[in-house]
């Protein structure tokens, strides 16, 4: 059997939405993907029952209230509807010790779910120099470096301290709590990627690995090829 994959969706006034990529990537990494929308907090208990993995994906910028600020300017669309089902999902599968991977957006909800606090504006928000985070190369193009930390699942996975990443975001991690470690910089010093040490498989990446597995990146397959083999762990022990 294969693992069941739920997608976290984006929504508007009339739609939810979420990439393709998505899909595929799990598709391709062994995986079935099922999306989920907002709006099911109440049945979130059966929905993680159900689940083998959570992907938290992408999206518009997360509700700074929820890390105990109020907007800044420079903030951007927030959804806060989105914000309720996904944090929800995430103290469950979590509780669970489920595998989950969260994907920009998604990787910054799983920090603040855990304790922790964003950025809400990178480039007003840091006085040393800021590369360029919101790139206008496609989306399976990559455009700068992320240094990867020595014992992490991330260096297990990649076997190499640095990868080439895409990038779209101007929000970004500024305090990790415990029981999450930083895994991954770039060089300006934002932080790209995360992991728990108290769970078996919970990572987060703030670029988009999806998206990169469209030119058949090695290590965005090896990445969801380690978070499926997870899933995979996941479901037989729960069977």
């Amino acid at each position: 059997m294969k693992p069941t994959i739920g997608i976290t969706s984006n929504i508007d006034s009339t739609a939810h939405m979420l990439q393709n990529t998505y899909i595929q990537a799990v598709i391709a990494s062994g995986g079935i993907p099922f999306v989920i929308p907002t709006g099911v907090e109440s049945d979130v208990e059966q929905i993680t029952t159900l689940l083998d993995g959570l992907i938290i994906s992408g999206g518009g910028d997360v509700n700074p209230l929820l890390f105990n600020e109020e907007p800044l300017p420079q903030l951007g669309n927030v959804t806060p509807e989105r914000d309720s089902i996904e944090l929800e999902l995430l103290r469950h599968m979590l509780k669970l010790d489920k595998p989950i991977l969260g994907i920009c957006r998604g990787h910054q909800l799983l920090n603040v779910a855990l304790g922790g606090t964003l950025y809400q504006d990178i480039i007003s928000q840091n006085t040393n120099p800021i590369l360029q985070h919101n790139q206008n190369a496609k989306r399976e193009h990559q455009s700068h470096a992320v240094h990867i930390e020595k014992g992490t699942i991330l260096e297990s996975i990649a076997a190499t301290d640095k990868i080439l990443v895409n990038s779209f975001h101007h929000q970004a991690l500024k305090d990790v709590p415990s029981p999450l470690i930083v895994s991954g910089k770039a060089s300006d010093g934002i932080v790209e990627a995360i992991e728990s040490t108290n769970h078996h498989f919970v990572v987060g990446v703030q670029w988009h690995p999806e998206a990169l597995m469209q030119n058949a990146d090695q290590f965005s397959m090896r990445l969801f090829g380690a978070y499926m083999k997870a899933c995979t762990e996941s479901m037989i022990a729960v069977k």
